[in-house]
């Protein structure tokens, strides 16, 4: 369970930076608000009933009441954010407004990115956000409703549609939430489909079963699509050889991440990095 709000409050902001390995212990639900969270640095993969997304600094990270998610590192760097909680009292005004319908559309994904010059006004809105709840007035409430009612508006005109995110083919059950955590974490190791059944608690045949239905994918097909797509980020954002690449996405040789590279892309790894296009679903 998510920490609630503070007894008495109805909005609660806060500065965090955690070690780059800090992750969420088990899964997590809000009851009594949203969450907003702005990704200063660091890259973060959150998982949800309905999707599995990688955020990167400058992303937007947003939860509603009653969502099972949990969230685990994407890269080695510091994890440094601004993370806002509100209740659904706070942002009345708006949803009197425009009604609940926006907030539902805004939180119908859990995270968020914008072109260079709204990141930039997004970015400043969560630091004037901060500032004002640090130095608190009798008007502090008010400025804070409108300051946030401007963001989440920001956010529901200007966000750029999301082509990262893996949509499952039904909904997660808590146990195969956490497989996929384990996944997403251990991709680099020889990990087998036994041993994350045996994480759950579940037979290796009733666990594949399970998994291929709510995600569309076998075992192997979605570990090999998070290998894929973190030698993707490595082509892109590194400078690593081939070799150190596929190393450290899980393959034994750089001939399978070259051969796993053509069948999905139809370009050798370093034909893609030339190419600097993240085509990967």
């Amino acid at each position: 369970m998510a920490l609630p709000l503070p007894e008495g409050q109805l909005f609660h902001i806060k500065y965090r930076r955690l070690p780059a390995d800090y992750e969420m212990p088990s899964l997590e639900v809000a009851s009594d608000h949203y969450t907003l969270g702005y990704h200063i640095c660091g890259d973060r993969t959150t998982i949800t009933p309905d999707v599995t997304v990688t955020s990167h600094p400058g992303y937007v990270g947003t939860m509603a009441p009653f969502v099972y998610h949990r969230t685990i590192p994407a890269s080695d760097a510091p994890y440094e954010s601004i993370l806002i909680k509100f209740s659904p009292l706070f942002i009345r005004p708006l949803t009197e407004r425009f009604g609940q319908q926006l907030l539902d559309d805004i939180y119908s994904r859990p995270t968020h990115h914008f072109d260079e010059k709204t990141t930039g006004r997004v970015r400043e809105l969560f630091f004037q956000m901060l500032e004002e709840d640090r130095q608190r007035s009798v008007y502090s409430d008010f400025k804070l409703q409108c300051m946030l009612s401007e963001l989440l508006l920001t956010i529901a005109e200007r966000r750029l549609p999301d082509e990262s995110a893996s949509t499952h083919a039904s909904t997660l059950t808590p146990p195969v939430i956490e497989a996929v955590c384990y996944m997403e974490k251990h991709y680099a190791e020889n990990i087998t489909v036994g041993e994350v059944a045996g994480i759950v608690n579940y037979s290796v045949a009733y666990f594949s079963r399970l998994f291929h239905r709510q995600l569309g994918k076998t075992y192997a097909e979605y570990l090999g699509n998070i290998r894929l797509k973190n030698a993707q980020r490595l082509l892109l954002n590194t400078e690593k050889t081939v070799t150190e690449v596929a190393l450290e996405s899980g393959y034994q040789y750089p001939g399978n991440l070259t051969a796993a590279f053509k069948k999905k892309t139809g370009m050798t790894p370093l034909e893609y990095r030339r190419r600097q296009e993240p085509v990967i679903g």
